[in-house]
């Protein structure tokens, strides 16, 4: 009986599968063998072509492809195509006959990444890549070339699934168990030396932040201006041009050579724009119109992220309608609502998170670029798709004001991928430059790691952060535990303090709602965080602070400081897993602190009622500052 081999993909709604593959075929699909096709039936993609469009199966309807090719030049040898049918080969495996759940797009990227790395050096070493992967010698000197250390724990993970597929499915043999439990140590070893994302520093926190707040209210000065330039250059394809372009497309149109429109120097001047693109290092060019309002998509999207703790995935896939205010009780309420694929098999799930007035700020600056391409696109928000089908980040790669062929999904316009890195100019106008202060803020948030000796932690080097420490800093510092000590990051993380304290907070009626049995909100990561937030407040603030420290706890601590030896010993691990455990606890007061684990009886400090003061055993006071440096109160 001739079996058939079902596409192991998880198809959306409207979209039309590939073929399906049929033994008869053979062990390898002919070229012709369809791997994709467009939402009206067509082909996209077919097994013979060097890359392969994933894009009609992108949940999230994305541009996505397979790219197989892995040298740099446009020569196409014997010995490379030879090598490109391999990887393709591996990868119609992984996608048909694996029988495992469907591996999402990143993952097939994942393993599309290594098997180009696995080409390059068969070709440099005269072989094939099923010689590699069959022989452990070979395969351990690939992986000993200098190849980056992800590959073992992908290579592990492709043997593994070629090893149980068999030769008789895959056409050859592959190193057995032996090799794999040796990749397996080697992946391990990776894994430990892989760093954490360090919190920000608060110092240099408070400043990214204050850097993204100006670069929005900038853009807010000159927004319209910037927007209408950018609707009367994207319909009239001559405006804003230089002479010689505008020459070459009349002469192309047969039109009149000589009705020049004004240079984009010139449109520049007339609507005030010049010293904006000046300060942001903006070509003086249609070109650097586009660049300047992704570079403002991409300012937007990190403040959302600062301010809701989102992951950069699902700031990217936000849909236009995603922000919802709300007042309650005389206070402002702002709440996201976007999708997630982390832990979901690649498929989107809808959620919510909390933000702030500045996150509310920064989806309305989003919102308005959008309406002005999809306006410039042709594209009715009301009457051509729901607004949540649209997305809030659309790509600057649909104005007709770049070379680049725009296309489409089933008629949809392109969202973007937005990644910092990309933003040269952006990224050196956001990074603050390190200071020793900021190193000894790290060292006391993990002493165990040699903060000093690595090379982007030095003094006078820039900041290079990633998005992903927004999130946890948010965590950490998004806590009514005392460890924020600067006034500048208290004002601007009080509101979404508030909010998350409010609708994350450990029984709170509000936090099953929002995050439902998602693992990995960042709701659960605040509550995770919360515990970790006041040991190290409480490490910082009471056993390593240079204070006066008084009241019942305070006492305790200055007794044990005051033993012989003059040092309290402490192990700050050990600490933690008491705060994790619940068996301590620690929150700022008025007057300093309280550690008392269950629900406080007596008010800090209450105008002719010194109870707190008098008798608590679980307050830790710091030395009152002179009266005269007290803010005056006036009774009327």
């Amino acid at each position: 009986m001739t079996r058939i081999y079902e596409p192991k993909i998880d198809i959306p709604n409207g979209a039309v599968a590939p073929d399906s593959y049929n033994e008869s075929y053979g062990l390898v699909p002919p070229d012709d063998f369809v791997v994709s096709r467009n939402r009206d039936g067509s082909v996209a993609s077919r097994y013979g072509d060097l890359s392969w469009d994933r894009s009609p199966y992108d949940p999230n309807e994305r541009t996505s492809w397979l790219r197989f090719p892995y040298w740099q030049n446009i020569s196409l040898t014997p010995i490379r195509e030879q090598l490109n049918r391999e990887s393709r080969f591996i990868m119609f495996l992984l996608i048909w006959k694996t029988n495992c759940h469907p591996l999402s797009y990143s993952t097939l990227s994942n393993y599309l990444s290594m098997l180009r790395l696995l080409a390059k050096y068969s070709e440099s070493n005269n072989c094939c890549i099923k010689d590699v992967l069959a022989d452990q010698s070979r395969l351990f000197r690939f992986i000993e070339s200098g190849v980056p250390s992800y590959v073992s724990p992908n290579l592990v993970a492709l043997l593994t699934i070629l090893l149980r597929l068999g030769p008789e499915q895959t056409g050859f043999n592959v190193s057995g168990i032996i090799a794999i439990r040796k990749l397996q140590k080697i992946a391990t070893e990776y894994k430990k030396t892989v760093k954490q994302h360090p919190p920000i520093p608060t110092r240099i926190y408070s400043e990214i932040i204050c850097r993204i707040t100006s670069e929005l209210a900038e853009f807010e000065c000159i927004a319209d201006r910037y927007l209408f330039l950018v609707s009367k250059c994207s319909g009239d394809q001559f405006y804003g041009r230089s002479k010689s372009q505008q020459l070459r497309v009349a002469t192309k149109q047969g039109q009149d050579k000589h009705k020049y429109r004004p240079s984009f120097a010139g449109l520049l001047k007339e609507y005030d724009l010049l010293d904006y693109f000046s300060v942001k290092k903006l070509p003086f060019s249609v070109q650097g119109m586009s660049k300047g309002l992704a570079a403002i998509q991409m300012v937007a999207k990190l403040c959302i992220q600062a301010y809701s703790g989102m992951r950069d995935d699902e700031a990217n896939l936000l849909p236009y309608q995603c922000i919802n205010k709300s007042v309650s009780n005389g206070k402002t309420h702002y709440i996201l609502s976007g999708i997630t694929t982390k832990l979901n098999m690649g498929m989107p799930k809808k959620t919510q998170w909390i933000t702030s007035s500045e996150g509310y700020r920064a989806v309305i600056i989003v919102q308005k670029i959008a309406d002005t391409i999809y306006d410039v696109t042709g594209r009715c928000l009301q009457t051509t798709y729901p607004h949540g089908d649209y997305p809030l980040f659309i790509s600057t790669v649909n104005l007709p004001l770049t070379s680049f062929d725009c296309e489409t999904v089933n008629s949809k316009p392109l969202s973007t991928g937005l990644k910092i890195n990309t933003f040269i100019d952006l990224m050196t106008r956001l990074q603050p430059t390190i200071e020793d202060r900021d190193l000894c803020e790290l060292e006391q948030i993990d002493p165990h790691r040699a903060w000093r000796a690595e090379a982007k932690f030095q003094v006078g080097q820039p900041w290079v952060f990633a998005t992903h420490q927004f999130r946890r800093s948010l965590a950490l510092y998004a806590q009514r535990s005392g460890l924020v000590s600067l006034p500048s990051l208290r004002r601007q993380l009080q509101h979404i303090t508030e909010e998350m304290s409010r609708y994350y907070a450990r029984g709170s009626s509000f936090a099953k709602d929002f995050m439902g049995d998602e693992k990995e909100h960042f709701g659960l990561e605040w509550q995770h965080t919360q515990p970790v937030s006041e040991a190290l407040s409480y490490i910082a603030n009471v056993l390593l602070s240079d204070d006066v420290l008084f009241g019942g706890h305070g006492d305790w601590v200055k007794n044990r400081l005051s033993a012989p030896g003059g040092a309290m010993m402490f192990d700050r691990d050990a600490t933690i897993r008491s705060f994790r455990k619940g068996e301590f606890s620690y929150r700022e007061t008025s007057l300093g602190g309280c550690i008392n684990t269950g629900e406080c009886k007596q008010t800090a400090i209450k105008w002719l009622d010194i109870d707190c003061i008098s008798g608590c055993q679980n307050m830790v006071g710091k030395t009152i500052p002179p009266f005269w440096s007290l803010p005056m109160i006036i009774v009327w």
